[in-house]
């Protein structure tokens, strides 16, 4: 007998639980035990494909093959399954199952008791409607809709216990029906909201007092119709995501509890920073013509992260340490392929910033090019941060030489910290070369 087989029950369903239910399935031919343990796996997982596989050239045929395998795998298993409680059940890429499919196996899972679940639809395949006991399901803690099209959303919704919700490319039959949905969960704490064209809702109300992570991603712009606005009342909220390209943001309230935001637009106004005084930790992407507020300062902020895609981040970045008097971490990459020109300027702050005279313990550079202005503002930091411990450079080069060049050009540069180590990050490849 083979050493997996006597493992216990409980652990082989375990093991089983981690792959893809087609998967578990097939597996059960290794042995006779296993025929009788896939049935009591507590996790339906089907067509959890990664986004890579998707082929966009499938031909008409090939889709329906899918989706008829799709639908006999769905049934078969929910006719033989004996879990009696379900801790995940994912419908992902459904496109083409039929909606008194999908109604008849989410009214299973809310049998069930299910506790996570996922519909990723498609829409060119309809409208689907969703039973109207899944909205007063009181198991379910995490639920995410993508890519779904509302029929509608009953009136009379309570999810008690639900704890993290995801809208991804949803689009709702009004605006009622999205406030609907996330305002009945009183113990909600995660949302992610990301919109679509046409999604029927021209302000996204955010009025959820349990609510501690939020993140928003509206990187789709309908030319034909006015940006979608987005309301954002505070409350509890801890952790803050924002993706803005074309859309308008009020916030409403004060933040006292925000530990963490993360901040990528081109269309924010300079009050959104505004909001973030006491924020801890802070991300920030932001266009070359945003200004920073006018006496805005960042107080309680110890980890900055600046992307340096747009041509003038020196300001941005001049702007931050001046208001920044306890940063103890700093950490600069290009994250986005938008910079035409990492030749820009840099005026040096008249003061050295207190952060670098006090506090600053830690550089992180990557993509670092070497520019002129690079070096001007490495060698600033390593001169007067007093308190610096390392400084780690992650080039943005193939060649060795230059990398080396510029390690030199660093590390002659006088440093305010003694106990600053520099380090240039070499990959492995490079490092046996150069041995």
């Amino acid at each position: 007998m083979d050493r997996i087989s006597q493992l216990s029950d409980d652990l082989l369903i375990k093991i089983l639980s981690l792959v893809e239910t087609r998967d578990a399935v097939t597996m059960s031919i290794l042995s006779k035990r296993w025929k009788s343990l896939w049935i009591l796996v507590p996790r339906l997982i089907f067509g959890d494909y990664p986004e890579e596989r998707e082929d966009e050239d499938e031909t008409p045929k090939a889709n329906e093959n899918h989706c008829m395998n799709m639908s006999q795998l769905v049934y078969g298993t929910l006719l033989l399954h004996k879990a009696p409680v379900l801790e995940c059940f994912h419908l992902n890429r459904a496109s083409g199952c039929s909606a008194s499919e999908i109604d008849l196996w989410v009214r299973i899972a809310v049998d069930r008791f299910v506790h996570d679940l996922t519909i990723g639809f498609c829409y060119e395949y309809g409208l689907i409607r969703l039973p109207s006991k899944l909205f007063r399901c009181e198991t379910l803690e995490t639920l995410e809709l993508k890519k779904v099209i509302f029929l509608e959303v009953p009136s009379q919704i309570s999810f008690q216990s639900l704890k993290t919700l995801r809208l991804l490319f949803v689009k709702y039959a009004d605006e009622e029906s999205f406030v609907r949905l996330i305002s009945n969960s009183p113990v909600l704490e995660d949302l992610v909201v990301e919109t679509c064209q046409d999604d029927n809702v021209a302000t996204f109300t955010i009025n959820v007092p349990s609510l501690e992570n939020l993140s928003i991603r509206n990187t789709l712009q309908d030319l034909e119709t006015e940006n979608d606005l987005f309301v954002v009342h505070y409350h509890c909220l801890k952790q803050f995501t924002i993706v803005d390209y074309f859309g308008q943001l009020n916030l409403i309230g004060n933040m006292p509890k925000l530990v963490e935001a993360n901040l990528l637009s081109v269309s924010c106004q300079a009050k959104v920073l505004q909001s973030f005084t006491r924020v801890k930790r802070l991300s920030l992407c932001l266009p070359k013509e945003y200004p920073y507020p006018t006496g805005t300062v960042l107080s309680q902020l110890v980890s900055l992260e600046l992307c340096f895609c747009e041509s003038d981040w020196t300001n941005i970045l001049t702007s931050v340490l001046q208001h920044s008097p306890k940063l103890q971490v700093l950490k600069l990459a290009l994250n986005h392929l938008m910079c035409e020109d990492r030749e820009v300027c840099w005026i040096q702050p008249s003061n050295v910033p207190e952060c670098l005279l006090y506090h600053l313990k830690t550089l992180e550079w990557r993509d670092y090019a070497g520019t002129e202005v690079e070096k001007e503002v490495a060698v600033y930091i390593l001169k007067n941060a007093r308190r610096l411990e390392t400084a780690t450079i992650y080039p943005d080069s193939d060649k060795l030489v230059h990398k080396h060049q510029m390690f030199e050009e660093l590390e002659i540069a006088s440093r305010g910290s003694r106990a600053c180590e520099l380090t240039m990050w070499l990959s492995l490849y490079q490092r046996f070369k150069s041995c």
